[in-house]
């Protein structure tokens, strides 16, 4: 019984940023909440907007879609909140305030961190290994008189 242990992988640390915001104070639901009492109609459509708001501002403080997020925090910073927010009689200063008490519109730049991951190091190749086989290398022809006859049905002109 041979007792053969395979080689040992090597791992490296390298320092990466990663965006590490603080956890919400307040679940999603208690934002609608807030947002659907303060509207000045409540019905189907006014809860759809502010169910769009309230999502939008889930989406900036998404960790797994920087992309997502990024997009969520500029419907919430920008002018197109302000569209929305008229729908439903809403001013975007106090959704951007429910936003920001409510822990999910944290700053962006004082977030990032500086976190270690391990990366494994590939191992170094042993000298390249050339052979040279013995067995003669054969070709191969067509001896046919090439008038091989046209298949899949395409038209020539």
């Amino acid at each position: 019984m041979s007792t053969a242990s395979k080689p040992r992988k090597i791992y490296r640390t390298e320092w990466v940023d990663r965006w590490s915001p603080p956890k919400p104070l307040v679940g999603l639901q208690a934002i609608e909440k807030v947002l659907n009492r303060h509207t000045f109609l409540v019905c189907p459509e006014s809860r759809l907007v502010v169910a769009v708001l309230a999502r939008a501002i889930h989406d900036s403080l998404s960790l797994t879609n920087r992309r997502m997020r990024r997009e969520a925090r500029r419907f919430l910073l920008g002018d197109d909140l302000t569209l929305w927010c008229d729908l439903v009689g809403l001013h975007p200063d106090f959704v951007r305030f429910v936003a920001r008490k409510a822990g999910y519109l944290a700053n962006e730049k004082s977030h990032w961190q500086k976190v270690p991951i391990k990366v494994p190091v590939p191992p170094v190749p042993a000298e390249p290994v050339v052979s040279a086989s013995s067995a003669p290398v054969h070709s191969i022809t067509c001896h046919a008189a090439h008038n091989h006859p046209l298949q899949g049905g395409l038209i020539h002109a």
